[in-house]
Parts: C-alpha cells; sequence; structure tokens
C-alpha cells in the first residue's frame, strides 16, 4: 500500500467527519439560542435574567451560523 494514498484518504476521511461534526454542532448551538431566547415565552420559566438569557441566545445563535458557515464552506471546498 501506498503511504501518500493512505494518507490522502485519511485526510478526505477526516474532513468527511469534520463536516459532519460542524453542521451537528451548527444545529445544536441554533437551537440552544433559540431555547434561551424564547424560554420568557415557554410554559416553565428557568427563572434566568431576562438580558443574560437574550444576549446568551444572541451569541449562541451567532455561533451556530458560524459553525454551519464553516461545514458549508469546507464541504463546498471537497
Amino acid at each position: 500500500m501506498d503511504t501518500n494514498s493512505f494518507r490522502e484518504r485519511e485526510a478526505k476521511r477526516q474532513t468527511g467527519f469534520r463536516v459532519i461534526y460542524d453542521f451537528t454542532m451548527g444545529f445544536l448551538w441554533l437551537g440552544a439560542g433559540l431555547f434561551f431566547l424564547l424560554n420568557k415565552y415557554m410554559i416553565g420559566n428557568l427563572g434566568f435574567d431576562s438580558l443574560t438569557s437574550s444576549i446568551f441566545g444572541i451569541s449562541c445563535i451567532c455561533y451556530g451560523v458560524f459553525r454551519l458557515y464553516r461545514g458549508y464552506s469546507t464541504k463546498k471546498q471537497q
């Protein structure tokens, strides 16, 4: 087995896992952000401060969008 072909296949496999990981984490962060933003409208209020919850929710959404973009750009380069 040629070591260069093995390294190329391994790099391609790791890139594929990275894309899946970025998409998964992006959707999880988006979900967390929506949860914290919409917490005050849900049935069970967890007692978070409204301003802190909003800031953290917006931060989570921004990071989720970044992760989705990074996964998309990596997928596009393959």
